[in-house]
Parts: C-alpha cells; structure tokens; sequence
C-alpha cells in the first residue's frame, strides 16, 4: 500500500514543472500554518471578544449603580412618612419619585441601546419599572412596623441589585479569569449589598425611632437585632476583604477603599449603639441621626466606584493586550509566512541557476566543447554531482583524444579503401585494354614476319586498337575526374570566412546558373535578409551542391518540380533550409547518405562523394549541423544551422560577384 502511494506520488511529482513543484511545497508549508494562524486568531478574537463583553457589563454596572444608590436613599426617607410629617421630607420625597423615574427609563434606555439585551435583562428591566410603578403610584404608605416599612420600598432595590446579578453573569463579569476580578465582583453584587442593606436600614429604622416621641420596645428590639446582623456582615465581609487583599499591592486604593468601607460601617454601628441603643440620657435629633448616616454612606459608596473603575482598568488592559497579541500574532505569523515562501523562493532561485548552469555546462559539452567544467563547487548534493560531472567530462576528453585519432585512423582507412576500390576499377579496365591491345601487336607481328599478313588482318586490327584506344582515354578521364573530386575534399577544409555576408544575395547567386539550365524548376527564397560571418566559397558550394543533388536523384521524374530555399534568423544563428517536392529518400538511405562513395547512381558514373563533401564543410569548415529529412513522394528537406559569427573572420568588402 505505502509503496504504491509512493509511486503516485513521484509520478504526479514528474508530471509537475520545477516551478509547480515549488509551489505546491510552499501550499503545504502554507497550509498548516495559516490552519494554526486561524485556529489561533479565532482563540484571541474569543477572548478579545469576551473582554469587550465583560468592558460592557462594567458599563452597564456604572449606569446602574446611580440609580440603586438614588432608590436606597428614597427608600431610608420614604419610611419616615408615616411618623414624620416634615415639609421638607415629604418634599424631598415627592421629587425623588418623579427623578427616580427619568432615570429608570434612562438606565433601559442606555442599556438596550449599549447591547443588544437578553431575555433575562429585559425581564429583569420590566420587573424593575413594575415595582416602581405600584411603588409610585402608592398613596399611602404602607401599615405596620419599621421592617415592614422598610421590606415594601426595598422591593425596587432588591429588583435593581438582582439586574446587576444578570448583567454580571450574561456579560461572564462573576466568571472572571482573574482571581482579583472575581473576588471583587463578586464583593460587588454579593457581599457589599448586605452591608449597604443593614446599615440602610439602620439608618431608616433609627431615624423612624427618633422621629417619634419616645423609642417604643418594638423599635429598640428591631434596631438591636439590625445591630447584631450588622456585626455579622462587617464580620463576614472582612474575611472576605482578607482574600482580595492577597492579591493587591499595599497601598493599593482598593485596600483602602475596603478599610473605609468596613470603618465607615463599624463607625455608623457605633454610632447607632452610643445614641440610641445604649440609651444616653439625650437622644439626637433625627434630622442630626440620618445627615450623619447619610454622609458615612457617602463614603462606603466609594468602594464600589473603586471596584468598577479598577476591574474596567484591568479589563481595558487586558484588552489592549489582547488586541496587541493578536495583531502581534498575525503580523508574526505573515512574517513567518513571508520567511518561509523567500526562503523557499531562494532555494528554487539557487536551484535554477545551478540546474541552468549545468544544463549550459552539459549543452557545451555536447557540442564539443571537452573544456567545460563546473566550478562553483558547492557542499551538498548538487556538489557531488559537479564533481561527477567534471570526471565524467575528463574522462570524455581523454576519451575523445583517442577517439579523434582512431576516427583519423579510420578515415583515413576508409578513404584510403574507397579510393583505392574507386581508381582500381577504371586502371584495371586500362591494364587489360593495354594486355589485350600487346597481344594484338604480337600477333599482328608474327604475321608480318612470316609474311601472312593480309589486308583483312590489318584492318582487325586497326579496329581492335582503336577501341583499346578509347576505352582506355574513358578510363584515364575518370580517374583524372576522382583526382578532382578527392581534391575537393581536402579543400573543403581550407576556410576563409569573410564578416557580414548578406545570405539572401549569396543563395540567389548560388542557385541562378542553376536556374538557367533548368527552367522546368520553380524556385523559391523565404525569409528576411541577414548577415552573417561565413566563407561564401564554401556556402556556395554546399548550396550548389544540395541543389544538384535535388536535381539528380529527387526530382527526376517528377511532375511540377519546386525547391524552396527558407532563412530563419534568430540572435546567435541561422537556420537553412533547402526542400525540394520530389520522391523522397527512404530511411535506410537517410542513415548513409552523409557517408562518402555511397552513392545510388553509381551505374551513372556517380562517384558518392557529394554529400559527403557537404557534410565536411558545413561541420567542421562552417562550424554548423546539418540533418536530412524525408516523407516518400513528398519531400526531401536538409536543415542547415550556422553560427551568425566567428572570430576568425577577415576584414574586407564583400562583392558576391567576384565568388560565384
């Protein structure tokens, strides 16, 4: 199973570009990361989000609180009615019901418009504005003692304190993750509300006792069992003060806040203890009893205006942090991102230039160039095949050495043979004409001296010697003509190159004789004129002689006869090629028609080295390639490349009609 995955693998990977490779590598480093990247932006934005909801909640509480300390103050006056009838009570009363109400449709309206609010606050908001409303529109108070008094205006309160419960749990305030936070949120909604709780109604129940007469045992008893549960709540509240303040520094303002909250609550507790409940000879006026209540409560309220403003810090600056950590994250994680695809770049970058490099270095090469060698040697995989590469192209140059000489060896051999099987022919054909022509004169002699010649013998003989005579002049002609040829051949390596050769002009003059003498034959040039650095001599002959080639064996017999001739020029060279419409060559003759004294019209008197010639002088006289195409019946092409330029050029003007 793993090996044929393995084998998928590698054959999508040799179906991909080198670039394609790259790519997907940085898609897969990518792919990864960017998963961490959101899975970790989406964490951050959670909490993000959740400290924005707590900032919220401590919004909330701040619009809320006013309003709770306003109903607590209203509530401790409202409880007066009943016994006090003071103008300027009954007056304070009338306008608190009337602001109380402005700011309860405030606080909702400030609350709905600051989130969008739950179920459960809206519930809780509509209960608040009940409680309110039958409290407000109450004519009269309600009958019965101080706690019921007190219970029946603290409905409003206790409704507004449960809001801030709801807020405090919907916003995850009293979930906080910081211990500090939770210690004082939770002091906030639960702790302090029952402190604030005893001591307002401490405040109302022993103002409502002052205001009477005479201090009834009903009062003094209530006033003592708020006194005691009092003493519980300081008690209970100052252990708890204990554990909030492990986390705060020393002079911390929450610290002394919670030190005046608990003071201000032992001092009111005193207070009610030395002028009332220790029954002192003189009691305070109410007025004197609830103004001193009333400006210690003052003071405890700070506590919770400390709370919401501490917790709204830390919560603004965790957010702030949590804020920088995300853009931190992104910003870290992009440059991450960033180091990986120009780290990856740079190794396809390197890698491309080293392939490219050794692509250039094995195309060199290819073409002969035995001195090519890799240096910028490097320590990995890619040096070792440098290294390789470098034995490899000693070990073909000293190779080659040896090859070039048996190549010369085997040349010359093959030359040697072919010349000698190609002048043996013709020399024994004379040798025997010569021997056959000797004997005739021997016996034409031997008559003549035994005086038997007669007139029919000398004409014999005449005749027989005057074919000797022709045979052998045919002969000697032809091996005059292979003298010439093998000629040729040797000074097809002598080059004169001349610079900036215009080709089209040098083509036109090759093939116009040609054209003269055969105007059966459409020719036809394609292309745009060039120059190019070449032996027009040379060039000449190769053209002349595919052109003739053409001629001779692939337009014969055929019909239309065309050879078109087509320039393509490109910067460091130029591609030839000359086609013509006849019969074809097949592909066994493809293979040997470059060969020397392979020839098909031998009987003709061919000799095979055509082709051969041109092979020479476009290969090694001209530095070019040359390739023989063919389809039968179709079309015979050679393509011919040649460099534009050379270094061994001569300096002079160029006149075509001084070459052709």
């Amino acid at each position: 199973m793993n090996k044929r995955f393995f084998d998928i693998a590698i054959n999508v990977s040799k179906q991909m570009s080198f670039a394609q490779k790259f790519m997907a590598i940085i898609a897969m480093l990518s792919i990864p990361l960017l998963f961490l990247l959101v899975v970790l932006l989406i964490d951050t934005n959670s909490s993000i989000q959740k400290t924005q909801k707590e900032i919220q909640g401590i919004q909330s509480l701040e619009m809320l609180i006013s309003t709770i300390y306003r109903i607590q103050d209203f509530r401790d006056h409202a409880v007066l009615q009943e016994v006090n009838l003071d103008s300027e009570l009954i007056k304070f009363i009338s306008d608190e019901k009337h602001f109380i109400s402005t700011q309860i449709e405030q606080l909702s309206n400030n609350l709905f418009h600051q989130q969008p609010a739950s179920i459960n606050i809206q519930t809780q908001i509509e209960n608040i504005k009940f409680e309110w409303q039958l409290l407000n529109e109450s004519q009269a108070v309600m009958r019965g003692g101080i706690e019921s008094q007190f219970l029946h205006f603290d409905k409003v309160v206790l409704e507004l304190q449960l809001l801030a419960k709801v807020i405090t749990f919907e916003s995850a305030l009293i979930h906080d993750d910081s211990p500090i936070n939770f210690y004082l949120i939770n002091n906030f909604v639960n702790e302090a509300p029952k402190i604030y709780k005893n001591i307002g109604f401490l405040r109302a129940a022993g103002t409502y006792a002052l205001s009477m007469p005479t201090v009834d045992s009903y009062t003094y008893h209530t006033l003592e069992k708020l006194a005691a549960q009092t003493e519980d709540n300081i008690s209970l509240n100052n252990y708890s003060s204990s554990h909030i303040a492990l986390y705060l520094n020393e002079n911390s303002d929450i610290k002394g806040g919670m030190a005046e909250l608990l003071n201000s609550a032992k001092k009111l507790l005193n207070y009610t203890y030395e002028q009332i409940l220790d029954e002192p000879e003189l009691l305070p006026n109410w007025k004197e009893y609830l103004e001193f209540y009333s400006n210690e409560i003052k003071k405890m309220r700070e506590f919770d205006t400390l709370i919401l403003k501490y917790v709204g810090v830390q919560l603004d600056n965790r957010s702030s942090e949590q804020k920088f950590k995300f853009a931190a994250l992104v910003i870290v994680t992009l440059m991450l991102y960033l180091v990986i695809v120009y780290f990856v770049y740079g190794i396809y970058l390197q890698l491309k230039a080293t392939l490219s490099n050794y692509s250039q270095k094995a195309m060199a090469l290819a073409q002969g160039d035995l001195n090519t060698r890799i240096n910028d040697m490097s320590k990995d995989e890619f040096g070792d095949l440098a290294n390789t590469f470098n034995e490899m192209a000693e070990i073909i140059s000293v190779n080659q050495s040896k090859l070039v000489e048996a190549e010369k060896v085997g040349s010359l051999s093959r030359m040697i043979t072919g010349v000698a099987h190609e002048i043996n022919t013709p020399l024994g054909i004379i040798i025997s004409s010569y021997s056959l022509n000797k004997s005739a004169i021997e016996n034409l002699n031997n008559l003549f001296t035994n005086e038997e010649l007669d007139e029919d013998d000398l004409k014999e003989f005449i005749q027989s010697s005057q074919n000797t005579e022709v045979l052998i002049d045919k002969n000697l002609n032809k091996v005059v003509n292979l003298i010439e040829t093998f000629k040729q051949v040797n000074s097809s390596l002598n080059v004169s190159p001349q610079k900036g050769v215009e080709l089209l002009s040098l083509i036109e003059f090759a093939y116009l004789p040609i054209e003269e003498s055969h105007k059966d034959i459409e020719f036809s040039i394609n292309g745009t004129e060039c120059e190019i650095d070449t032996d027009v001599n040379l060039l000449t002959q190769v053209i002349s002689n595919i052109i003739e080639n053409a001629i001779e064996h692939g337009l014969k017999d055929t019909a239309n006869k065309q050879i078109s001739i087509t320039v393509n020029d490109s910067n460091e060279q130029v591609n030839l090629s000359i086609q013509d419409n006849g019969k074809g060559i097949s592909e066994e003759e493809i293979s040997k028609i470059f060969e020397p004294f392979y020839t098909t019209g031998r009987i003709n008197g061919k000799v095979g080295l055509g082709m051969h010639i041109v092979y020479i002088i476009v290969s090694q006289s001209l530095n070019g390639t040359i390739k023989i195409s063919s389809d039968l019946n179709k079309f015979t092409r050679l393509d011919i490349t040649l460099p534009k330029h050379r270094d061994d050029c001569e300096e002079i003007d160029i006149d075509l009609d001084d070459f052709i």
